[in-house]
């Protein structure tokens, strides 16, 4: 064992390892080689912290994926699993970044990772940017910047950290790519010691944690915005009944907008205005009752992938837009569609 050297100023890429069955997890061996790449470009060095009870000979894999340093850290305080264990990870990553001063650092976005990277990052007052599936190092601005998925999968964001060093993110499988492994490459691993002291893992009772007493509350889900729904059944003022056209929204899970005409009849309300005064949409289906089209209602729903005009008028404009064109009352067709739908 030997006692870690501390370094002040922030440097290197590390990977916080995790193991399966004895070796380095996939995901472990693809941030390794992600780290290694980025290192390459910046005159970074590569380490590894591999944490454990009864360690296996790990390091080897790790090396060749692209790791300069495999710090092995065995302590028999990793060996339980729950809640309570998170302290003595925390603990012992803790100290190893206070001593070694990363300026990144990189975790696999795993059930346990995505409890300790958070409370990484709050401890140094670094960034975070978590499940990543796409991840670069600006060396530039010293930054993470990642792409993640938003709003159940359906978009893409990109984020960048921002802060003082180390900064933390962790990355989803295929973020770098499938590693190489280089038998030729050669490094150092080392065991170092940690004083646990108290931090081994210990029940809520034992700390004399006490749960707030909870209460219920009133909540309701916000609305999704107009402009990233997939279905919508719009109103103009020749809806006719518009009760009969909000159901057929409930049936086929839309939202329920209209063109500005329908804020006169009280149909809608501001937030619910398609057109170029209100929201630019692009749902798969757009289903519009009784709206006659002018140009500013037709500029919000240009981006509309399937149109479904109904409207008494068959010189209505906005008949040019629509893909089924249905001349009628729209009451009675919103009726029949529903019907239709109930017997599918």
């Amino acid at each position: 064992m030997i006692k870690l050297l501390v370094s002040e100023t922030p440097h290197d890429i590390w990977v916080v390892a995790e193991l399966g069955n004895g070796a380095p997890t996939p995901l472990t061996l693809e941030m390794t080689y992600g780290a290694r790449m980025a290192a390459d470009r910046m005159g970074f060095y590569v380490k590894v912290a591999v944490l454990g009870s009864s360690l296996p000979d790990s390091s080897a894999s790790l090396i060749q994926a692209g790791a300069d340093r495999v710090y092995l850290i065995d302590d028999p305080a990793f060996a339980a699993t729950g809640v309570a264990s998170h302290e003595p990870w925390l603990k012992a990553l803790s100290d190893l970044f206070v001593a070694q001063s990363p300026e990144f650092v990189l975790l696999g976005a795993t059930p346990v990772n995505e409890e300790l990277a958070p409370r990484l990052a709050q401890r140094f007052g670094g960034g975070l940017i978590s499940r990543c599936m796409t991840l670069r190092v600006d060396d530039f601005d010293r930054a993470f910047v990642g792409r993640r998925a938003v709003y159940g999968g359906d978009y893409d964001e990109v984020v960048a950290t921002s802060g003082p060093a180390p900064q933390f993110a962790t990355v989803l499988r295929d973020c770098f790519g499938p590693p190489y492994l280089d038998a030729s490459r050669f490094g150092d691993t080392e065991k170092i010691e940690i004083e646990m002291g108290d931090h081994s893992p210990r029940s809520e009772a034992e700390r004399g944690w006490r749960l707030p007493q909870l209460e219920a509350v009133d909540f309701q889900m916000p609305k999704p915005k107009l402009k990233k729904a997939r279905r919508i059944v719009s109103v103009g003022r020749q809806v006719g009944d518009v009760e009969t056209a909000k159901q057929l929204a409930s049936v086929l899970g839309a939202e329920f907008a209209g063109a500005r005409e329908a804020i006169d009849e009280g149909y809608i309300d501001e937030s619910q205005v398609v057109g170029i005064t209100g929201a630019c949409v692009s749902p798969d289906l757009y289903i519009a009752l009784g709206i006659r089209g002018d140009t500013m209602h037709a500029f919000g729903m240009q981006d509309a992938r399937f149109v479904v005009a109904v409207h008494p008028d068959p010189e209505a404009p906005i008949f040019k837009q629509a893909d089924v064109a249905i001349v009628g009352d729209p009451t009675k067709v919103a009726g029949e569609l529903m019907k239709l739908i109930s017997n599918a």
